[in-house]
């Protein structure tokens, strides 16, 4: 099975609503780690599960979800409140408190994922505003018998992926 990760659009309605048609009919989840500013009643957001960053509206998505998945105890946050810019000591810390397998995060605008003490890391890269690609990018990951088994990236626009990226188990 394969889920949809991306993050900081940034009112990007157009390029969410590409996405949302390349990718919603073979895809089981899709997840926005924030920074949407979009208003929760969107009709884009429907089908993804949501969190806040630190330009949506106070109160608008809740801070984190913890959805369990597939069998996978996902943690989806964006990432701002965890210091994520500097450091992922703390985001990696609550990670192993959670219990999480997965970590979906935003923020940073720098798209990649890593593993660490059996955790998987995702961050998307923004759709509207990256730092690191200078593409605007998202996420593909694909779970089989329960675990991740690889995250790939894709460009926005040509929908190309971006190998150098790519993680895989």
């Amino acid at each position: 099975m394969q889920w949809l990760v991306v993050s900081d659009t940034h009112g990007d309605r157009e390029g969410l609503k590409k996405l949302r048609e390349r990718h919603a009919q073979h895809v089981e989840a899709m997840f926005h780690c924030g920074d949407s500013e979009l208003d929760k009643q969107d009709p884009l957001l429907e089908s993804f599960y949501v969190v806040s960053g630190n330009t949506d509206a106070p109160g608008e998505f809740p801070e984190h979800e913890v959805p369990a998945i597939g069998g996978i105890d996902v943690w989806l946050t964006h990432g701002h409140l965890y210091q994520v810019k500097s450091t992922n000591q703390l985001l990696q810390q609550t990670a192993l408190e959670k219990g999480a397998c997965l970590v979906f995060h935003g923020h940073s605008h720098h798209a990649g994922a890593y593993e660490k003490d059996g955790i998987t890391y995702v961050n998307p890269g923004s759709l509207t505003l990256p730092k690191k690609p200078t593409e605007p990018t998202y996420a593909l990951v694909t779970i089989d018998y329960g675990e991740v088994q690889a995250v790939h990236f894709y460009e926005k626009d040509s929908g190309n992926e971006m190998k150098d990226l790519s993680f895989m188990k």
